[in-house]
C-alpha cells in the first residue's frame, strides 16, 4: 500500500507542477515553455511538443530499463507528468484533473510493474534473473567515467593520470579496506572509493583548467524567472521529499547505475553516485530554469542522493521514510532558494559549468557500452534456456548496428541491450512451448 500511496502522489505532483508552469522534468521541452509563456504558443502545441519529446522515452527507456532491473525509474513518473499537466487547460478545473490523472498514472505504474514481474515469473523460462544482469557491468565499469571526463575536459594524460588514482584507489580498498575496532567491523567498498577518488581529482583538474568561456550574466538578467520558481517553494519541497522517501525504500531511482546498487543494498555507493550524477546535471538544470523560469520537479537530483544517503543509516522503516522525506524536502528547498547563488557560481567559473556537460556525456558514453555489453551476456544466459545461447549475443549485434546506422534510429542507444532481452525473453518461451528448444 506504501508504494501505492507514494506513486499516486509523485504522479500528482509531477502532473500539478507541469500544469501551473512552474517545472517540467524533460530537459529539451523546458524551453519550449519561453515560446507558450510569452504567448507565441497554444496550450494544444505544447501538449503535442510534450507528448513528441517524452513518449518514446517513456516506452523506449524508462519502462524498458524498469522492468530489466526491477526498479522503476524517476522518468516513468516525471515525464508522463509533464505530459498529463500540460494536456490540462492551466485553470482551476485543470489543475483538479492533472492530479487525479497524474496520481492514477502513478498507481498504475506500480500495478504494471508488480504484474508483468508476476506474468514472467509464472512463464516456463523464467528469464527475470537472467535479465537482471543487463546492469551488471554498469555497475563495476562506473567507477572509471571521471577518467574519461578529465580526459575530454584537459586531455588524455590527464585523463591516464585520474584513471590510474582511480585504479590504484580500487586495489589498495580491496586489498586493505577492512578495518576491525573491537567487535565493530568497517568494510570500505572498492568500487565506492574509486569512484569518489576519481572523482576529487576531476573536481581538483576542473578548478585548475582554464577555459576561454565567457561570462553570460544569467542571474542578473533572468533575474524575475528565479523569483517566480521561488515562489513555489512549498510545492518543491513535498516533491522533493517524496522522491527522497522513494528512493530511500527502494521503490524509485534516477537512473540504472544507483538502482541496481540499491536493490543490492548498497546503499552508500548509490548516494554517491546518485550525488556524483546531481552535480553533472547542475548546469543544465539551473541553467534552462533561470533562463526560461521553468524549474525541474526533481531539481538536480540532490534529494534523491539524499533519500540514499538515509537509507545508509539503515533506520527502520517508518523513521527511515519520514526521515528521508524531512531530509528531501529540506534539501529541494535549499535547491531553490540557492538558484540564483548556484546560478552566479556557474557564470563566474566556466568551467565547472563545462564540467557538468562533460559528465552527462562521460556516463551517457559508459552507459550505453556496458549495457550493450550486459545485453550480450543476458540474452544469452536466456536463449541458453532452450539451447541457442549464441543467437542471443548475435541478435543483440544485429539490433545494435541497424540502430545505429538507420536515419532515424527506432531505440535509444541506451535501450537496445535491454529491449533485445526482454525480447528474447519472450520469443524462448514461445520456442519452449512448441517445442522447438536444442536440447543441451
Amino acid at each position: 500500500m506504501f508504494n501505492y500511496i507514494i506513486a499516486a502522489l509523485i504522479g500528482a505532483m509531477s502532473a500539478i507542477l507541469a500544469n501551473r508552469n512552474i517545472a517540467v522534468y524533460n530537459d529539451g521541452f523546458r524551453p519550449v515553455y519561453t515560446e507558450y509563456l510569452n504567448g507565441r504558443m497554444d496550450r494544444k502545441a505544447l501538449a503535442a511538443t510534450s507528448f513528441a519529446v517524452s513518449i518514446g522515452l517513456i516506452i523506449g527507456f524508462a519502462f524498458t530499463n524498469s522492468i530489466a532491473m526491477g526498479i522503476v525509474i524517476i522518468h516513468t513518473y516525471l515525464l508522463m507528468g509533464d505530459i498529463i499537466g500540460t494536456w490540462f487547460p492551466d485553470n482551476k478545473q485543470g489543475l483538479i484533473l492533472s492530479a487525479v490523472v497524474g496520481a492514477l498514472w502513478g498507481v498504475l505504474v506500480v500495478t504494471f510493474m508488480s504484474s508483468i514481474q508476476a506474468f514472467f515469473s509464472a512463464l516456463p523460462v523464467n528469464f527475470l534473473p537472467q535479465l537482471a544482469g543487463v546492469a551488471d557491468y554498469v555497475v563495476t565499469t562506473f567507477a572509471v567515467f571521471p577518467a574519461l571526463v578529465v580526459g575530454y575536459q584537459c586531455g588524455v594524460k590527464k585523463g591516464l593520470i585520474t584513471a590510474a588514482i582511480t585504479l590504484g584507489t580500487y586495489l589498495l580498498i580491496s586489498r586493505f579496506g577492512v578495518f576491525q575496532v573491537g567487535d565493530f567491523t568497517l568494510a570500505l567498498n572498492g568500487e565506492g572509493m574509486a569512484m569518489l577518488a576519481g572523482t576529487i581529482t576531476m573536481i581538483v583538474f576542473a578548478v585548475k583548467n582554464k577555459t576561454d568561456a565567457a561570462q553570460t550574466g544569467l542571474t542578473n538578467i533572468f533575474s524575475t524567472n528565479i523569483d517566480a520558481i521561488k515562489k513555489h517553494w512549498i510545492l518543491f519541497c513535498i516533491t522533493g521529499g517524496l522522491l527522497a522517501c522513494a528512493a530511500s525504500q527502494c521503490f524509485l531511482t534516477t537512473d540504472v547505475i544507483s538502482g541496481p546498487l540499491a536493490m543490492q543494498g548498497s546503499f552508500s555507493q548509490a548516494a554517491l553516485v546518485a550525488l556524483v550524477r546531481a552535480i553533472g546535471y547542475v548546469p543544465l538544470v539551473y541553467t534552462t530554469a533561470i533562463v526560461t523560469g521553468v524549474f525541474s520537479p526533481a531539481g538536480s537530483y540532490f534529494s534523491v542522493a539524499a533519500g540514499l544517503f538515509v537509507a545508509a543509516m539503515g533506520l527502520s522503516a517508518p523513521m527511515g521514510a519520514l526521515t528521508a522525506f524531512i531530509v528531501g524536502a529540506l534539501v529541494m528547498g535549499l535547491e531553490v532558494l540557492l538558484l540564483g547563488v548556484i546560478g552566479g557560481l556557474l557564470d563566474k567559473f566556466p568551467a565547472l559549468r563545462e564540467l557538468g556537460d562533460y559528465i552527462r556525456d562521460a556516463m551517457s558514453k559508459i552507459l550505453e557500452l556496458a549495457l550493450l555489453v550486459g545485453g550480450f551476456t543476458s540474452s544469452f544466459a536466456i536463449m541458453n534456456e532452450v539451447g541457442m545461447g549464441a543467437l542471443g549475443p548475435m541478435t543483440v549485434m544485429i539490433v545494435w548496428m541497424l540502430n545505429k546506422t538507420a536515419k532515424k534510429p527506432v531505440l535509444m542507444p541506451l535501450a537496445v541491450g535491454p529491449v533485445v532481452a526482454i525480447a528474447l525473453g519472450i520469443i524462448a518461451n514461445v520456442i519452449m512451448v512448441l517445442g522447438l528448444g536444442v536440447a543441451a
